[in-house]
């Protein structure tokens, strides 16, 4: 937090996708309960976040209990999510010429939030740009999460974005550095794998999943289905008025956990990095244009080119 106010002291407040803490306190017991606690405590002890404000996501480390909704106040609250966690619902709020759609993506169940984004467009129409944030990334590139759960909802979200015309999507959970071309839905059908969509969504949605993925059949039908995009733009740099939605998953910025890419580069992405040191992105957004900008945390190098969208 200090080095990135102190390259950037324009910086206005903190987007974060998730898994503000890593530890799930999956058993519920006193001792987990507390080290929950305490890492919410390591995450909020910044002096920089006694000003700042911080705009969270519930990840997958956040979502086991109600630690999350103790720490954070969020404006509006889609209190209608049928399938939400104990660390609460999503939310949304505008910014400037920019409407931010946070998604629990800890719910598989789309249908719950592709009810939020129509609520929060609903409520703000107007706005020039549209971002959702949530923790999964559905286009990653890190070898934990982008060839398993972080795809689950890729199906389900991809043609959802389209039709609200989401213009960014902010990821995390993968712990490396990516982003992607302008991608679009393919327009065809594909499975949704329902069976996966369980109640409690965080603990046992992954052991159920995680087995299925050891049978090779289940593997190669789950990775199929998933091509389920088109890359409707591959233009870098500045892109005026481009087709399609642009995806970007953030590394560590404290630089507590890193995991490695994916040994093969996904078409869709087109640019992707781990220098395993902590990174963090600087997004500028006025009524015509999106830019992004991602540095290593002490040096302040970018670590990769700038990509800016154009709204003429």
């Amino acid at each position: 937090m200090n080095y990135a106010l102190a390259q950037h002291p324009e910086i206005n407040f903190l987007v974060s996708p998730g898994d503000q803490i890593n530890e799930p306190a999956e058993d519920q017991s006193a001792a987990k309960i507390q080290m929950q606690e305490y890492q919410y405590a390591g995450y909020l002890s910044p002096a920089a976040l006694r000003s700042l404000p911080a705009a969270t996501s519930i990840g997958n480390h956040d979502c086991m209990t109600s630690g999350y909704q103790n720490h954070f106040n969020v404006p509006n609250p889609f209190t209608e999510e049928t399938n939400s966690t104990k660390a609460g619902y999503g939310y949304y709020y505008t910014y400037g010429s920019a409407l931010f759609i946070v998604i629990n993506a800890n719910n598989y169940n789309a249908a719950d939030h592709q009810a939020l984004i129509e609520k929060a467009i609903k409520a703000h129409p107007d706005t020039k740009w549209r971002i959702v944030v949530m923790h999964q990334d559905i286009y990653g590139s890190g070898k934990d999460h982008s060839d398993s759960d972080g795809i689950l909802l890729r199906t389900q979200l991809t043609p959802i974005f389209d039709a609200n015309k989401i213009d960014v999507v902010l990821q995390g959970h993968d712990h490396t550095y990516a982003r992607t071309y302008q991608l679009s839905s393919d327009g065809k059908d594909h499975a949704t794998f329902d069976q996966f969509k369980v109640a409690g969504q965080c603990g046992q949605k992954h052991n159920l999943l995680d087995a299925a993925l050891k049978n090779q059949e289940f593997k190669n039908n789950y990775v199929s289905q998933n091509m389920c995009y088109t890359i409707a733009d591959m233009s870098q740099g500045v892109l005026r008025n481009p087709k399609g939605v642009f995806y970007m998953s953030s590394n560590s910025a404290t630089g507590s956990k890193f995991y490695e890419l994916i040994p093969q580069q996904q078409d869709y992405i087109a640019a992707r990095s781990q220098t395993w040191r902590p990174t963090y992105s600087v997004i500028r957004i006025t009524n015509n244009s999106f830019t992004i900008n991602t540095y290593d945390a002490e040096t302040g190098t970018p670590i990769d080119s700038s990509y800016s969208i154009i709204k003429d």
